[in-house]
């Protein structure tokens, strides 16, 4: 009895009050494409390409050759702004890519602190609801 209490007071304060939450994956990656163009807005078809990661930009993370449509494609382990530089026969295109980031989360967020502190409370009327009706049903003398 008390344990389906504690967990319909716990299941009514998350429905209550909900809170953003986020999932994280140690091995998660993002399918990036980026698509190049001329100066004039033709497409850099098999035009050599050069990924940077964020904060390397000696090396290059993924090197390749653009598509008929100037797209090239990339699996970005890390967020950050990733640099991208298409060469084609007589043009130069770089781009910055956002990869990530966390989205704006409102200000409207409940402190854990309360939350617990609502559920200790609810706890505690439980056990002495518990406590007042083992006395009544003890048999009078």
């Amino acid at each position: 009895m008390l344990s389906f209490a504690a967990a319909f007071f716990f299941s009514l304060a998350t429905a209550l009050f909900p809170s953003p939450s986020f999932a994280l994956s140690l091995f998660s990656t993002h399918e990036v494409t980026a698509q190049f163009a001329t100066s004039d807005g033709h497409p850099m078809a098999d035009a050599e390409v050069k990924v940077f990661a964020p904060g390397e930009t000696k090396t290059p993370a993924f090197t390749g050759r653009t598509d008929a449509e100037g797209k090239f494609s990339f699996e970005a382990d890390r967020d950050g702004f990733w640099s991208a530089e298409a060469r084609g026969a007589d043009q130069v295109a770089r781009i910055m890519i956002r990869v990530g980031g966390e989205a704006p989360q409102s200000q409207s967020r409940m402190s854990p602190f309360l939350v617990i502190g609502v559920l200790a409370i609810l706890l505690a009327v439980a056990i002495w609801f518990r406590l007042l009706r083992a006395r009544n049903r003890r048999p009078r003398s």
